[in-house]
């Protein structure tokens, strides 16, 4: 389902964001009947993440485009409690604490939401350290069926990908040097004092 994409310059990240995105939709169609992923539904925004330093860029790059009438509104709307579900409760059903972008139970960011959020509901493989192949899904998703295994997002090639996406962006920005990820709170914080 996820094609090896070859990464080479800073152009090729946006793409792989909507590669990803792009990943979910054909999956989502694909079983939409078993799917529980809909537009309030934010079970899966969890808070204590952090993103490669490129996908931060990115996000604070769509925050600078921005009209200042917008960065206003969205400044303002960072004022709204995180989710409406009080106490936040994750998707295995978990008190949690939400995103620091969520904002009643929708992304304040969701033109630029990272690669990880735009994938969020697929069903997902990867190898453990003993070398088998694991399987997982959101529990709220599939509660009478499993997905087809060759439909799965292949956790370990994406991580592959977002890892060489930000090898591409210290070399194309030497200037940027910082904290490989970036924690989502933090990024939150200093938009809020740009």
């Amino acid at each position: 389902m996820w094609p090896p994409v070859f990464l080479t310059s800073m152009s090729d990240l946006k793409p792989l964001q909507r590669k990803a995105e792009h990943s979910f939709n054909a999956f989502f169609e694909k079983y939409k009947e078993d799917m529980a992923c809909a537009q309030g539904c934010s079970r899966c925004c969890v808070g204590g993440l952090s993103v490669f330093a490129w996908e931060a860029a990115i996000i604070t790059d769509w925050f600078h485009a921005l009209s200042p009438e917008q960065k206003a509104a969205w400044k303002e709307r960072q004022e709204v409690p995180s989710s409406q579900n009080q106490p936040f409760i994750n998707s295995d059903g978990d008190e949690d604490r939400p995103c620091a972008f969520l904002r009643g139970d929708s992304c304040s960011i969701y033109e630029a939401r990272p690669s990880l959020c735009r994938t969020q509901g697929m069903a997902l493989s990867l190898k453990s350290e003993q070398g088998e192949r694991l399987r997982d899904w959101c529990p709220l998703n599939f509660s009478t069926s499993e997905p087809q295994a060759q439909d799965d997002l292949n956790l370990d090639q994406l991580n592959a990908m977002l890892s060489q996406a930000q090898l591409i962006h210290e070399r194309e920005n030497p200037e940027a040097l910082g904290p490989l990820r970036v924690d989502l709170s933090d990024l939150r914080d200093y938009l809020l004092r740009c």
